[in-house]
């Protein structure tokens, strides 16, 4: 693969006031996370308002809202309705079909995707969800198919209802994704949300959660990578651990040193690795984006370009610190030289330039902005612990749930290859949580023992 830096195309986006101030603009070149600076925007914390959006763009829709009277009117003509029956009409459609504020009800799928994403915040996480975690195709299929099951499973009138539902195609093939940082997800995900939108009930309790809970694991693993650099997996977690709401913590855990500490450590520093990004792809038109983990492939496959492409990057570094003209830490900053060669140890460089700015500047602000939007959202799976501070949290109702997507239809699971399910989506738990977790099983009558070896316990499918 062909890399090649332009300084060009770096001054012309980094670059205002006839080139004389520097501004950090990730985003148009590389799309990384979905949060902003500005520090009075507030985090999104809830995604229920978002489902819509996220599902009219893996359609590829743009949606048409309507309103009561619309649909009405729609649905008149193909009815015949009896002279002097208009209002009763009216009334069951607006009372099964709407609240009394004019608002659709999700009563389905289809009516989900009605659901209004008004705030920009939103539909920019809306949209990173689509682009981090499946296959668009793979989702696509699911959702139609989950949509032709509805259709063929509802009454007469809520057919007429559902085939008034329009939306327009809506393809821009113009507007860049997000880079999909790590895959260890993917799949897993393709497979809960088809497992979700096999039934109405399934969709209505736990279609918010799992995207919720599939933003915290996706965002928190891609982090943890990009703290890696050119050691990044895209195909392998890497280990959080997680305690139960209900048990005793203590400081010796791997919940408390490989817990929430590390990856707070890990959130704080994302707005740096977003700008290092968009610099590392100010690249000719056409050429496919890169991450470290790719850089690195590329220094594997073809050992002779480190030198070629280490030299490109220090060109830009060079520019960079040369713009930043107040921050004297930056200045104290020395080329490191890496085991891994010279492009990592540029690499390294100039994400340190860039993140000793932002740490001793006035640009603090932003850049810890930035950070807060997904540590604010971290909250969701957070606890207190007193003297040990926060730690990852797994609450009564969570681990339900992901109980459910783990064991899914089958009659029964293996208690170890429960846990297993768990590590595969991000959520890892030392032996005393385990023993936990395993005594909250049995006290839901859901642990059947093949015998007494503690391999042969089983986890029965959640009703």
């Amino acid at each position: 693969m062909e890399y090649t830096l332009s300084k060009e195309l770096f001054r012309d986006n980094f670059f205002v006031d006839n080139g004389t101030r520097f501004r950090h603009t990730p985003g148009k070149k590389f799309k990384l996370f979905p949060f902003i600076t500005q520090p009075n925007s507030a985090a999104v914390l809830d995604l229920d308002q978002l489902v819509g959006r996220f599902l009219c763009q893996i359609e590829c829709k743009k949606l048409e809202p309507l309103k009561v009277n619309d649909l009405v009117d729609l649905a008149k003509e193909v009815t015949d309705i009896a002279t002097g029956q208009e209002e009763l009409f009216y009334e069951v459609v607006s009372h099964m079909f709407f609240y009394s504020d004019g608002r659709i009800r999700p009563l389905n799928l289809q009516m989900l995707e009605q659901i209004p994403c008004e705030e920009s915040s939103e539909r920019r996480i809306a949209d990173y969800l689509v682009d981090v975690l499946g296959d668009r195709t793979v989702l696509k299929s699911q959702i139609e198919k989950a949509n032709q099951h509805l259709f063929s499973s509802s009454n007469v009138f809520e057919r007429l209802i559902l085939s008034k539902l329009s939306a327009k195609t809506n393809i821009d093939d113009t507007v860049m994704p997000y880079f999909r940082v790590i895959d260890t997800v993917k799949k897993l995900y393709e497979e809960d949300f088809a497992y979700i939108l096999e039934t109405q009930n399934r969709i209505k309790d736990y279609l918010v959660p799992l995207l919720e809970f599939y933003f915290f694991t996706y965002t928190a693993q891609a982090c943890l990578q990009l703290n890696r650099f050119m050691d990044g997996e895209r195909s392998r977690n890497i280990p959080l651990y997680f305690c139960l709401g209900w048990e005793k913590t203590s400081q010796s855990r791997q919940c408390f040193t490989e817990g929430w500490q590390q990856l707070q450590n890990a959130i704080e520093k994302i707005f740096a690795h977003a700008v290092v990004l968009e610099i590392l792809n100010q690249t000719p038109d056409g050429t496919f984006p890169v991450d470290y983990i790719e850089l690195g492939k590329i220094i594997r496959e073809a050992p002779e370009l480190d030198e070629q492409i280490a030299m490109q990057i220090a060109n830009l570094t060079d520019c960079y610190r040369e713009a930043i003209t107040d921050c004297p830490e930056m200045r104290d900053l020395q080329r490191v030289t890496s085991l891994q060669g010279k492009t990592a140890s540029e690499i390294k460089y100039l994400y340190d330039s860039v993140r000793v700015q932002f740490e001793n500047t006035g640009r603090s602000r932003a850049y810890n902005s930035y950070a807060n939007k997904f540590e604010n959202y971290c909250h969701k799976y957070l606890k207190n612990r007193g003297r040990s501070g926060l730690m990852l949290n797994l609450s009564e109702e969570t681990l339900i749930f992901l109980t459910k997507i783990c064991i899914k239809n089958e009659e029964q699971m293996r208690l170890k290859d429960v846990f297993q399910a768990f590590e595969n989506r991000g959520v890892f738990l030392d032996s005393i949580s385990k023993e936990q977790v395993a005594s909250y099983y049995e006290k839901l009558n859901l642990i059947e023992k093949k015998s007494d070896s503690g391999d042969a316990k089983y986890v029965k499918r959640i009703l």
